[in-house]
Formats: C-alpha cells, structure tokens, sequence
C-alpha cells in the first residue's frame, strides 16, 4: 500500500480505497495516509466474506463493524461500499443500502490478485479501461505495484482521467 500511495501522489493520481475492517485496524497508520492524500475510502467488509453464503444478520454486522473502524480512522460519512468478490443479491444489496452505503462494483479487473504476470496485468487493463470505467486493482501484489506507473502514463496519454469514486459521484459521472 504504501508503494502504491507513492506512485499516486508522484503521478497525481486520486483513487478509491475499499478497506477490509480488521486490516484497516491493524494499520491505522496507513488508513490515515490514504485520508491525508485526499483517496476516497470504502468499505470492505470486516471479515473479507461472501455475503451471500452468511446469515442476513451477520451481513449487517459485517458492513457496521467495517464502518465502524472506518469512521474511527477519520473517514467522514463512509457511503461506499464493495461487496468482497463483487458477490451480492437482493439481501446484500437491501442490506448495504438501509445501511447508507452505495454498491460499487468495477469495468476493469485485470485479476492481479492472482499475480498473472506483469505484462497480463497490463494488458488486461490497457485494452478495458473506457470512459467511466472503474478499474479494480489491489494493494499487496508486486506485479500490480511494478506497472502501475506505466499504466497511469499510457491511460493518461490516451486522454484518461483518474477521479475517485466519490468525485464521479458527485459530478453526474462525469470526470
């Protein structure tokens, strides 16, 4: 995470970080560097779980309890959430939304958390990215971390613009 904070903030590059609340707990250092360099912040659940594979009480527990550190890291009014896996029905999404949160899936998922390889990773996301598109990447994969800058340049070159979630939000989905 902090690797790809660096290659943000040297690229003035904004994102959205969705946290899993148990390891936004164990770094709250790091939660609080994402705030401070004007990220956007999710959340992820506590657990990390399928949602739909758990009883309907404990997905409310999941999404509070992750909102809960949130908002005792500094992140004002968490609104977003993502559901771990993109997994979600009618209970999660009713759930998540009498909660105040909004479901934000992704365009783009190179599937880096399967470290595919440097070049795959690239690829993958150079040939989906569009207009509006959200691109799903993830912290903790060296690969992800090794070409992001030259995904950043190459987006960037091609007339792209990075917004977080929140700021596209709050421009009718417009950049």
């Amino acid at each position: 995470t902090p690797q790809i904070l660096e290659i943000l903030k040297r690229n003035n590059v904004k994102a959205t970080f969705f946290l899993v609340g148990a390891l936004a707990e164990k770094n709250p250092a790091l939660v609080k560097m994402e705030i401070a360099n004007g990220h956007s912040i999710g959340n992820h659940t506590y657990h990390h779980v399928n949602l739909t594979k758990i009883p309907p009480q404990y997905v409310a527990t999941e999404i509070q309890a992750c909102g809960d550190v949130l908002k005792s890291l500094g992140v004002k009014n968490p609104h977003l959430f993502r559901p771990p896996g993109g997994d979600y029905d009618l209970n999660v999404a009713t759930i998540a939304n009498n909660l105040g949160y909004t479901i934000v899936l992704w365009t783009d998922d190179p599937g880096d958390y399967l470290s595919p390889g440097e070049s795959t990773i690239k690829s993958r996301t150079l040939s989906k990215a569009k207009n509006g598109g959200i691109i799903l990447i993830h912290d903790g994969v060296q690969q992800t971390v090794n070409v992001l800058p030259d995904i950043i340049k190459t987006l960037k070159s091609r007339g792209y613009k990075f917004v977080t979630i929140d700021d596209w939000l709050n421009n009718n989905g417009k950049p």
